[in-house]
């Protein structure tokens, strides 16, 4: 369990100041890092989309500086974007047999498949790896369904790819929990066969731990807004989640996972019509 910590201790005075004004309450510094992660995006492949700068963003992410409501309404559109095509993928999947998905290939057969998948100021092209998130969400979900699905992107197979990047992992922490060389895990993610089952069950037990510890996460309301309470230590993370380890070595699991479970509770609310927060409470 998470001992509950009282809000006073977790948002910043200018929300707790802003109680009948819902429109300018700020952003956290951890809205950022949690829907980037959930989007898996890196630093330096986000900043160019959405043409800022980079030490500003990282400053932004840090909590050095403010974060205007511009950088987290362009993650919130791209999460739309990935939670609209993994809920189409899976409005498209056969009633029976092997379900078969295609991410695509490059970014340009990105762009021209998704024409309006565009920055909502600047109207730059998303990167192609939000639809990789998509269909690697939408793998997922089909397994739990007990179906069997295989992943192309053209020539090669891609479920280990899709899955990794849905569940926000690096590929060296991927290497890492699936006790795996990193150069033997990257053959694995370009291999035009499929990849072993045991990898990818592994990958379906990170994605199972996100969607189920999502919906158990603490939801306080402040303000006027819900506020989705992370843990960003990864002590306290194994310390709350002792189960999240993989199923055959017992490996941690890095708490990037729990930044993604937030932010995918985070949309749930959204989604609703909520405003919603993602907060690190103070130790």
């Amino acid at each position: 369990m998470i001992m509950t910590v009282g809000l006073a201790g977790v948002l910043p005075a200018a929300v707790r100041d802003q109680e009948d004004d819902i429109d300018e309450q700020p952003y956290l510094w951890s809205d950022l890092l949690a829907r980037r992660n959930a989007l898996s995006l890196q630093v330096e492949d986000l900043v160019p989309v959405l043409r800022v700068d980079l030490r500003k963003y990282r400053s932004r992410e840090t909590g050095a500086l403010e974060v205007g409501p511009d950088l987290v309404d362009e993650l919130i559109a791209m999460e739309e974007f990935v939670a609209g095509e993994a809920s189409k993928l899976l409005d498209a999947a056969p009633a029976e047999g092997t379900v078969v998905l295609q991410a695509v290939v490059d970014q340009g057969d990105f762009e021209t498949a998704y024409p309006d998948a565009r920055t909502l100021r600047d109207l730059v092209p998303y990167p192609m790896s939000l639809q990789h998130v998509a269909v690697g969400r939408a793998a997922a979900e089909l397994s739990r369904r007990g179906r069997n699905v295989d992943v192309h992107r053209g020539d090669r197979r891609a479920d280990l790819t899709v899955r990794r990047l849905a569940a926000g992992l690096l590929k060296d922490e991927t290497a890492r929990l699936l006790g795996l060389d990193e150069k033997k895990y990257a053959k694995f993610e370009r291999s035009t066969t499929a990849p072993p089952a045991g990898l990818v069950a592994e990958l379906q037990a990170v994605e199972d731990f996100i969607t189920t510890s999502a919906d158990q996460l603490e939801v306080t309301e402040a303000a006027g807004v819900s506020v989705v309470m992370m843990i960003d230590d990864q002590d306290s993370f194994e310390r709350a989640y002792p189960q999240a380890r993989t199923q055959r070595d017992g490996v941690v699991y890095p708490r990037r996972v729990h930044r993604v479970a937030a932010a995918r509770r985070a949309h749930t609310l959204e989604a609703a019509g909520g405003s919603v927060r993602i907060a690190v409470a103070e130790r």
